[in-house]
């Protein structure tokens, strides 16, 4: 069993619209989980559990766009990439700043 975790800020002027947006994110995938920092506000967290290699691998992708892995469309049971994508518009940074990691359980 896995858990990913994504780390992100979300600037200010955009909390409204990044907040819509994570609703419906949380609406279609009841398996992440958000959190936003108590010391630091616009700080977020989200906790995935239950993702294959093949699903956290194509989030990463899509969100950092750091491969092409992220140019599948449908790599994550027909979900668009730039919904997934949309969400570097709201970070300081861009997508260089979302931080994406996958942990697993020590035996």
């Amino acid at each position: 069993m896995c858990i990913v975790f994504v780390e992100y800020r979300i600037d200010a002027s955009y909390r409204l619209p990044y907040l819509e947006w994570s609703q419906r994110l949380r609406d279609d995938f009841p398996q992440v989980e958000l959190y936003e920092g108590t010391d630091q506000p616009g700080l977020f967290v989200e906790l995935w559990s239950g993702l294959s290699d093949e699903q956290y691998r194509f989030m990463r992708a899509v969100r950092t766009r750091k491969d092409e892995y992220a140019a599948e469309p449908g790599a994550w049971d027909g979900t668009d990439p730039e919904r997934w994508a949309s969400l570097g518009q709201w970070v300081p940074g861009g997508c260089a700043k979302i931080h994406i990691w996958q942990f697993q359980k020590v035996k």
